[in-house]
């Protein structure tokens, strides 16, 4: 029995001190951007060595491409525009799009990393971009749904979804810039929503 667990616990302590490194450069290429950031900075945020540290990554870009691997929001962005459940098409973009608002929240460090490495390295990019289109595409699913059942109109599906997308993506980035002073996502989203279905609902629906 000991022989079987104490493999298991390695296992264990291995994950969790590879999830530390992370976690740690996470932050560092947050704040320091990838060319700013240094193995011993990582290092030392994760309070452990640099041969632990390269035990498990091999260099820079691995553990950035691991970082983000790691804390992409693909995933929950897929399961939330999958939870649509049967109300109007208002009450579902509106839940859809303030839950997206929340989670470019709670992955503020990520976001950050996004904005500084994207236009210079393309792994970064590809996958904020990948995520993008995976949002746009589950949106157009939804709103073609709303044109089949008769509630909105026929017209540029794919517009409107990135429409939606960026409109999220540009208050969260607005209220980042300049406090929680400037308009709630719970005022402005609804509002938005509406503004844009306004000219697409089908009004023998209304």
């Amino acid at each position: 029995m000991p022989e079987t667990a104490k493999p298991e616990t390695r296992k264990i302590q291995a994950e969790k001190r590879r999830q530390e490194i992370l976690d740690a450069a996470l932050k560092v290429f947050a704040e320091q951007g990838y060319q700013g950031a240094t193995i011993s900075q990582i290092s030392e945020t994760a309070g452990t060595s640099l041969g632990l540290l390269y035990h498990y990554f091999p260099n820079k870009e691995a553990l950035m491409e691991a970082v983000i691997a790691e804390h992409s929001f693909l995933l929950q962005l897929k399961n939330i525009i999958a939870k649509q459940g049967k109300q109007s098409i208002e009450s579902v973009l509106s839940q859809l799009c303030l839950q997206f608002y929340r989670l470019l929240e709670s992955k503020k460090e990520l976001v950050a990393i996004f904005l500084r490495e994207g236009t210079s390295n393309p792994a970064v990019s590809q996958v904020w971009f990948s995520m993008i289109r995976q949002g746009v595409t589950s949106l157009i699913s939804l709103l073609d749904q709303g044109v089949k059942q008769g509630v909105l109109k026929e017209h540029r599906l794919d517009v409107t979804a990135r429409t939606l997308m960026s409109a999220v993506v540009m208050l969260y980035l607005t209220r980042e810039a300049y406090g929680e002073g400037f308009t709630s996502p719970e005022d402005f989203i609804p509002q938005m929503i509406a503004s844009q279905l306004s000219g697409i609902k089908s009004r023998q629906k209304e």
